[in-house]
């Protein structure tokens, strides 16, 4: 699922657009970049060995992409024990909200940089915030449908479960220039898979991929939300 995440490169048009852009990010991102960094260094690495810059101003923007996809390098290998041994979650459930967070921040930028490629307009008072949101929203609605199907896929023929997830699915409502937030969603979700565990009625490892699940969900749309509201918030 963490796959879903990797960042795309930007084509020229949308690096230009992003460096019209006043600044605003580079501490929230640089914390995480920083937090990502030194977390590997418990497992006997070096800060620099999957991302080899200590700050979004050192690289250029797509090198800075390169650098965090190459993280989940670390990750890959490690993901089918994390979801499977509790104390291995709790291992690495710090590092995972800290790198979806980073993530979330990235993508973010890159959809501004596309809404400004598509949208292109040199008199900013132009920039519709309603038109804005809902660019983004496409962006979130993408990943969000991604999660929806690897939720079902954790219940494997339980139809009974599978139709009560469905049923919470239904309070999915997205609105005119309004950000689509799933996290009361998420969690709903999260804590109807702890009542089944409770009652046996799943297993420890169908938790724990519930839960990585929406650990991924969940700070990806907190960070890329926060991040894209400090752009519309001087759009009309």
């Amino acid at each position: 699922m963490i796959q879903i995440f990797k960042l795309k490169e930007l084509n020229e048009a949308e690096l230009s657009h992003l460096e019209e852009l006043n600044s605003w990010w580079d501490k929230p991102v640089n914390k995480k970049l920083q937090k990502c960094k030194i977390f590997i260094t418990k497992f006997g690495l070096q800060p620099n060995d999957y991302i080899t810059f200590d700050s979004i101003n050192e690289v250029k923007f797509n090198d800075f992409i390169k650098g965090i996809n190459n993280y989940l390098n670390f990750y890959t290998p490690k993901l089918k024990t994390i979801v499977s041994e509790r104390h291995a979650f709790k291992k690495f459930d710090k590092s995972i909200i800290n790198y979806m967070q980073l993530n979330g921040y990235v993508a973010s930028l890159s959809t501004i940089a596309a809404f400004y490629t598509e949208k292109v307009d040199y008199d900013l008072n132009n920039f519709n915030k309603t038109e804005a949101i809902n660019f983004a929203n496409k962006v979130l609605l993408d990943k969000w449908n991604k999660f929806k199907k690897e939720i079902l896929v954790t219940f494997g023929g339980n139809e009974i479960i599978k139709d009560v997830i469905k049923g919470i699915f239904e309070n999915e409502v997205v609105y005119d220039g309004i950000f689509f937030d799933s996290r009361v969603i998420v969690n709903t979700i999260v804590k109807y898979a702890s009542n089944l565990l409770k009652r046996t009625e799943i297993t420890e490892k169908q938790f724990l991929n519930i839960m990585y699940l929406a650990y991924l969900q969940s700070n990806y749309i907190e960070s890329f939300i926060y991040i894209y509201k400090g752009f519309t918030i001087n759009l009309k």
